[in-house]
This record gives structure tokens, C-alpha cells and sequence, in this order.
């Protein structure tokens, strides 16, 4: 590019004024429209992110409720640590007295004592059995009793014995601890060869494995191990301290609380993500604007909200069945207030809560109930390859080739700045001479003035 100021000194005119004229003419519509382009795609991607993430926020609460196991919690207590309870979510409420009379215990065999652990024993096959299980430790002729213990804890078909070495005054001996409890499931060592007996055979019984026994309101229960599972219906009672005499009073009520917090949020995240939709399709302050997603998501959720849900038997199949209702406003209620002869939003749920809680659960966990729908028909936008994430990658994608744009905008007005300057030179120069000649015409004709005169 030529010197910025060197243009029109010859001829004397501004042509330098008019070479930015000219420039800014070209670059001033182009720069405006690519400005204009990133602002409105700026704006677009900043609306489909807003957008995506409400719709992943209701997904999460969709996700909770589509959980065919979401409403069936019950509030258990014991009034002590003697036991602990479990529920699958369907026992019945109850009050029952339990006393832990045992806990399931496993076998303890000592072997014969050693000098050392260093000591070695012979040579063979040692078998170890509880039950039905087994498994086999081969011990070589150089195995010391360290060494058979570390076979016997790495063994891979090891059910749950556990051989440890204790070194005391008398001298050293293995210990086996098996960790498969009940009656049934006594730790036996055997061996074919005699010279592995004092680690087999001649084993002490120092615990013999036990049942563990508790008592239900005076009722009596075995079982292998410390759980009880079903002996009150749908139930899981641990056992953790013998309290014989003392017993446990344990209480199993439904939580009718949590099934109303998660219809709350169900309600609350709808009518958020609705106010999110609304916000954004605003026709003059919407980053979306007129978006046809936004208007395919309202209209799809609304369409499930009124819908019965299909395939469903019992007495309610609906979210207003359950006191959910969808207002004028697009946005749902449980009303307070009765109409029409129709109960209350509010005693509609109390009452589908307390008498219908599978059936509230289906009506959004089940094949095609409405969380479960909801969330299908969200993850079809927010989900790997959805409508909005492959949106958000086109606006991204046409940001990014904005900047080249401007690269060629810059190569183009550069290029047509020096074409501008040759030409402009070629006119200066030919202006200068022009005016020299001028100034030799008027010079001369000065001259033969004066000599006529």
C-alpha cells in the first residue's frame, strides 16, 4: 500500500478524502451486515441454550417420576439400633415388637501350633467347604505357614475364608474365619494327604457357625444370615445386637408426604419451563422469537398434560384425575377450591395419594404415562443428536465462519484500496503535469505581454 499521505500533493486535490470515501462505501454495508449477522446469531444461540437448559432441568425432575418405584416410600423406625429396616415401598403400615435372640455367626477353626510361621508342613491338596461351595489350595513342600495363608486368600473360587497366622507365647498356628454364616454352612478342611492334617484334619473348632434368630411379636424367625427378608411382608429386617428382653418397637407408615413434594415438582418445573418458552417466543423481546421449537415442545407437553394416559386399568388415568389441572395460561394448578361438583385440586390428590398410589405412579411411570412420554418426547431435542444440540453446533459452526468473513472483508478492501491508490496516483501525476504546463503557458504569455507593451 502506498504512503497515506502522498496522494494530491501534486495536483492539489484532497484525493486522499476521497479514497476513504470510496473505501468506506464498500466496507461500511459489508462490515454492518456481518455485524448484524453475529448479533442475530449470537442471540439465537444464547435463546436454544436458555431453552435446552430448562428443558434439562424438567427432564430431571421427569427422570424421578418416570421411576416406577418414585411414590412408594414409607417411613420406617425402630426405637433401637438392635435392628435395621428396609422396604420396598408397598408393606403395610404396622407396629411390631422385634428381639434379636442370636446373630448369624460363621465358623472359626484354629490349627495345630508351629514353631514359627516359617515352618513348613508338607505337601498336597487342602479342600474347604460350607455348604454347597468349595474350592481347593494346593500347598507345595516349600511352603512355609505365611505362604499357605496367601494361597488360601488369593485363591479365586475362595468363597469368603479368610486364613490368618498368630504368633503367640506358645508359638504359631493358622486361624480360619469363614465369612458364609448359618447352620447350615459349617467350615470344614480336609486333606488326602497326612502330612497337611495339622492344618486340616486336626483343626480345633473355636466358633461353630449359628443361625441367626429373631422374635416378632413373640414370633419366632431363623435365618442363615442377618437378614430377614419377608417375614413381615415387603419388609427387610438386619439384625446388628442381641436385645433379647429388651425388644425393638419398630413403625412402618407411607410417606404421603413425599408423594406430594413430587407432584409439587412436577407442577413447578412445568410451569417453569412454560414461563421459559413464553419468555423466549416473545414476538419483539424474544431471543426466539416465532422459533418453531418452542412451539412444537409447548404444544407436545401440553398435548400429554390433557391426554389420558393409555393402557392403564384402574379408577384414574389422568393428571386431573389427581388434582393436576392445566390453566387458561398453559400452565397447571392443584387448585384449592372446588367447582362444578367437582372436588378440590388439592382433595382429588389427597385423596389419589392415600387410596391410588400405584395407580399415581403409573400414570406417570407406565409405558405411556406422561413422565415417561415427556421425557422421550424431550430427549428427542436435548438427547445425543437432538434437535437443539445439533442446532447449537450450526449456530456455533456459522459464528466460527464470521471471523473468516471478516478475514476476506479485510483481504478484499485492502486489494481494493490499492487499485483505488494506483489509479489516484496516475491522476495526480497527470493533474501535476497538466498544472506545470499551466504555469509555463501563463508564464509565457506574461512574458510576450510585457514585450509588446
Amino acid at each position: 500500500i502506498m504512503n497515506l499521505t502522498s496522494l494530491g500533493v501534486g495536483s492539489g486535490i484532497d484525493l486522499e478524502s476521497i479514497v476513504t470515501a470510496f473505501i468506506d462505501a464498500e466496507a461500511v454495508p459489508r462490515e454492518i451486515r456481518l455485524q448484524t449477522k453475529e448479533e442475530e446469531l449470537t442471540l439465537e444461540l444464547s435463546g436454544v441454550g436458555s431453552f435446552k437448559s430448562a428443558l434439562s432441568s424438567f427432564d430431571s425432575i421427569l427422570n424421578k417420576l418416570a421411576n416406577a418405584d418414585a411414590f412408594n416410600k414409607q417411613i420406617l423406625s425402630s426405637s433401637t439400633e438392635a435392628i435395621e429396616l428396609t422396604s420396598n415401598g408397598f408393606a403395610s403400615n404396622g407396629s411390631f415388637s422385634v428381639e434379636v435372640e442370636a446373630l448369624a455367626l460363621g465358623t472359626r477353626l484354629q490349627s495345630e501350633t508351629f514353631t514359627s510361621s516359617a515352618d513348613t508342613v508338607g505337601t498336597g491338596t487342602l479342600t474347604f467347604g460350607a455348604g454347597v461351595d468349595s474350592f481347593d489350595v494346593t500347598v507345595d513342600a516349600a511352603d512355609d505357614l505365611s505362604a499357605i495363608r496367601d494361597k488360601i486368600n488369593e485363591q479365586s473360587t475362595n468363597f469368603g475364608v479368610t486364613a490368618n497366622i498368630i504368633n503367640g507365647d506358645s508359638g504359631s498356628f493358622l486361624v480360619f474365619n469363614s465369612q458364609v454364616t448359618g447352620l447350615a454352612n459349617n467350615l470344614t478342611v480336609t486333606t488326602s494327604d497326612a502330612s497337611l492334617d495339622a492344618i486340616s484334619t486336626n483343626n480345633s473348632v473355636e466358633q461353630v457357625a449359628q443361625d441367626a434368630v429373631i422374635y416378632i411379636d413373640g414370633n419366632k424367625a431363623t435365618s442363615s444370615s442377618n437378614e430377614f427378608k419377608n417375614v413381615i411382608e415387603d419388609v427387610t429386617i438386619t439384625a446388628k445386637t442381641v436385645n433379647l428382653g429388651t425388644p425393638a418397637t419398630i413403625n412402618i407408615a407411607q410417606d404421603e408426604e413425599n408423594g406430594t413434594t413430587l407432584i409439587n415438582e412436577f407442577v413447578d418445573g412445568f410451569n417453569a419451563l412454560m414461563t421459559n418458552i413464553t419468555g423466549l417466543g416473545a414476538p419483539q423481546q424474544g431471543r426466539l422469537a416465532f422459533d418453531p421449537n418452542l412451539r412444537q415442545v409447548k404444544q407436545q407437553l401440553t398435548d400429554m398434560v390433557i391426554n389420558n394416559v393409555a393402557g392403564l386399568t384402574g379408577g384414574i388415568d389422568s393428571l386431573s384425575d389427581i388434582g393436576i389441572d392445566i390453566t387458561k395460561y398453559g400452565t397447571l394448578e392443584i387448585s384449592a377450591s372446588s367447582g362444578n361438583s367437582l372436588p378440590s385440586g388439592q382433595e382429588r390428590l389427597a385423596s389419589a395419594l392415600e387410596s391410588n398410589l400405584a395407580e399415581v405412579g403409573a400414570i406417570f411411570a407406565s409405558t405411556n404415562g406422561v413422565a415417561t412420554k415427556m421425557s422421550e418426547s424431550i430427549n428427542n431435542y436435548i438427547g445425543t443428536n437432538g434437535t437443539l444440540i445439533e442446532r447449537e453446533k450450526s449456530l456455533n459452526e456459522q459464528l466460527s465462519g464470521i471471523e473468516g468473513e471478516y478475514e476476506a472483508l479485510e483481504d478484499y478492501l485492502r486489494n481494493y484500496e490499492e487499485t483505488l491508490r494506483k489509479r489516484f496516483t496516475f491522476l495526480d501525476n497527470t493533474v501535476a503535469q497538466y498544472n506545470a504546463t499551466g504555469s509555463f503557458l501563463d508564464s509565457a504569455l506574461a512574458g510576450l505581454s510585457k514585450s509588446s507593451d
